[in-house]
């Protein structure tokens, strides 16, 4: 019987499976993370070369067009992330993964290359679109090639790789713009993005030749959803264009922001009936139907609100009130750097250890990066630095307890058929979450500054039409008082983060308690040891009936309904997954 010699396989290997991933399977992984951090990377990188690459290319009309540089690359990045799943679901994460890797570079030696503002924006929006499937589908590849008690570590490295790229990115767009010698070679602008093709070439092959999965199992008689595609990416650019513009190029009461606003609620009401018809959805209604996706999906954007707004307003008090350069920034970040390094890796090692039970995590990180943005709350002008670094360690020793706990619990919380689609509609709505963050806390600083100035009495200030910008610029004492209505327009900023932070923590009680699978299916042990006809023999023992253990009855899966393979067999012959 079929089933007999999956049994012989899968017993056959789990020491191996629960001793974690191989030398060559962790290799692969760095492989991964070394890719998919230049697309973190380049998020931020640009932001403090953009003013330098505008003049140097146009220098009449450069500095009008240099907010594209990076909305035309979270356009791309951002819109593209649902369908880079679904398609992963279809012909295998590993391949998807190195095209958009090839997407990517081929992008950046074109920045590089790039003659005009136009052609350069051009590019980002295509790197972006590459960017798109790296972060991602790299969370899928964890999946596919670790078993889930062990991919907790592994994630929590995945998220510190965006926390280090935020905070890198100035650091090394600053260093690279100027005109340094690094190995004998002079450094400018085109750098930011050259220094992306020999790091990508490295992960690249470091994939290509290390990681082995099973193949693809949804490729015979399935197609794509070119239609919900195309309503996403529309939804998706009117949003990010409304919350880029909104407050800046124009009034949040300007029919064009108005108009982007109710075409994206339009195009996503839109996009969400076609998911219930639709014969293979982007987003399969199905997967919200499970609680734990429910729940953690809010709260993975509330977490990417909190995320990009502390990081670019803590930036600015550094930057406007402190006067720090932005390499001293980027340096005097690091304490939130340190609490997801810590707070990451330790929960995973924590949530191996205690048999994959991760809901204490969600909790405790909310109420911690609650805690964390209120700290930041009380900043003044006058501060020390030891009140910036004790809220900036707290919230990043919260959103360390649940980037990518959150985003396990999903991926253990669907049938193995969804886990790309799954995975990206996290990675999704985290994204949709920075981005909205980032205007959001921008029209609140922008409103409650304007509010101070105008109440102000300080001579010189009182009156005049001035911005966070022009502060420095201003005599004493106006400057002063400008400072101080900026802290505390700040403050707010601050402070309303930690109150949306709260509400969060009140829905993390609704995560539905689940043990991560020991063995994760199948797939996953044959991932784990590079054998396609494993992978080909659990499909077969699944139609005949499931495997069975020595003297144990076929085993189904306790923990998730529906699942496509049964549950791998242990000793006793226990099912792996169970809901608590």
């Amino acid at each position: 019987m079929a089933a007999d010699g999956v049994v012989g396989a899968v017993r056959a290997v789990p020491e191996a499976a629960r001793s974690g991933p191989g030398r060559r399977v962790i290799w692969a992984l760095v492989g991964v993370l070394l890719t998919s951090f230049l697309s973190a990377l380049d998020q931020t990188i640009v932001s403090v070369s953009a003013f330098p690459i505008a003049t140097a290319l146009d220098p009449a009309d450069g500095v009008r067009l240099m907010p594209w540089l990076i909305t035309a690359y979270m356009l791309g990045s951002t819109a593209t992330q649902p369908l880079y799943g679904k398609i992963s679901d279809l012909y295998g994460a590993k391949k998807v993964f190195l095209v958009a890797a090839g997407i990517f570079l081929a992008a950046s030696a074109l920045c590089g290359l790039a003659g005009s503002m136009g052609q350069l924006i051009a590019f980002r929006a295509v790197q972006g679109i590459g960017a798109g499937g790296l972060y991602s589908v790299s969370l899928i590849l964890l999946a596919r090639a670790v078993p889930a008690r062990d991919r907790a570590k592994f994630q929590g490295v995945a998220g510190l790789v965006i926390a280090l790229a935020t905070v890198g990115g100035p650091l090394a767009g600053g260093f690279l713009t100027g005109d340094h010698a690094l190995f004998g070679i002079h450094t400018s602008w085109r750098w930011v993005f050259y220094v992306n093709l020999p790091i990508g070439l490295v992960g690249i092959a470091m994939v290509a030749t290390l990681l082995k999965l099973p193949p693809a199992t949804g490729r015979g008689g399935h197609r794509i959803d070119f239609a919900g595609a195309l309503l996403v990416v529309a939804a998706t650019c009117s949003l990010l264009l409304m919350t880029t513009w909104g407050g800046v190029t124009y009034a949040w009461s300007d029919p064009a922001v108005l108009g982007l606003a109710a075409a994206g609620a339009i195009l996503l009401g839109l996009f969400a009936r076609w998911q219930t018809r639709a014969a293979e959805p982007l987003m399969p209604p199905r997967i919200f139907r499970e609680r734990t996706v429910a729940v953690a999906a809010p709260m993975l954007f509330v977490t990417g609100f909190a995320l990009m707004g502390a990081i670019t307003y803590a930036a600015l008090y550094l930057q406007l009130v402190k006067g720090m350069t932005p390499t001293a920034t980027g340096l005097r970040l690091m304490p939130m750097i340190v609490g997801i390094l810590v707070a990451s890796i330790g929960s995973g090692i924590v949530i191996s250890a205690r048999d994959g039970r991760y809901k204490i995590f969600p909790v405790i990180g909310t109420a911690v990066a609650a805690g964390g943005l209120g700290v930041l709350g009380t900043l003044r002008a006058d501060s020390s630095y030891e009140v910036l670094a004790t809220g900036l360690l707290l919230l990043g020793l919260g959103l360390g307890l649940l980037m990518q706990v959150l985003v396990q619990a999903v991926q253990n919380a669907v049938p193995d058929r969804d886990l790309g689609a799954a995975t990206t509609t996290a990675t999704f709505f985290r994204t949709m979450g920075q981005s909205f963050g980032a205007a959001v806390f921008g029209a609140v600083l922008t409103n409650q500054f304007a509010a101070r100035v105008a109440e102000s009495r300080a001579p010189g200030l009182a009156g005049r039409d001035v911005t966070p910008e022009t502060l420095a610029g201003l005599p004493e004492p106006a400057r002063a008082a400008g400072l101080d209505a900026f802290t505390a327009a700040l403050g707010v900023v601050f402070v309303s983060a930690a109150a949306i932070m709260l509400v969060a923590f009140l829905v993390s009680f609704l995560l539905k308690e689940m043990r991560l699978r020991e063995i994760d299916d199948i797939d996953a042990v044959a991932s784990e040891i590079g054998d396609r006809g494993l992978s080909d023999g659990a499909a077969a023992g699944a139609d005949d009936g499931g495997a069975q253990g020595s003297g144990a009855a076929g085993v189904r899966d306790e923990g998730t309904e529906g699942r496509d393979a049964p549950a791998a067999v242990g000793s006793g012959g226990r099912g792996a997954d169970t809901a608590r």
